[in-house]
């Protein structure tokens, strides 16, 4: 594992189980044991958090960039 050795042991404290056993569970083994340490079905949500949405370019939406074709339209402009 890459990660350092005080984080590796904070981890295994608040899981419950050591890195390496983690690395070797598959995906069922891993459901179960989240299962059996909150004790009912993980769910995700579909809704999705406003604060976590990507808003895009500002520049985008200010329209503050330009392409060739913006430059050359105010190059005709000032001829």
């Amino acid at each position: 594992m890459y990660l350092n050795h005080t984080t590796q042991k904070l981890l295994e404290e608040s899981i419950g189980k050591s890195i390496r056993e983690l690395s070797q569970m598959d995906v069922d083994e891993e459901r179960a044991y989240v299962i059996s340490k909150i004790g009912k079905v993980p769910i995700f949500s579909n809704k999705t958090d406003s604060r976590m949405r990507g808003r895009g370019n500002p520049l985008i939406a200010r329209r503050r960039i330009c392409t060739m074709d913006d430059i050359d339209k105010r190059i005709m402009e000032l001829k």
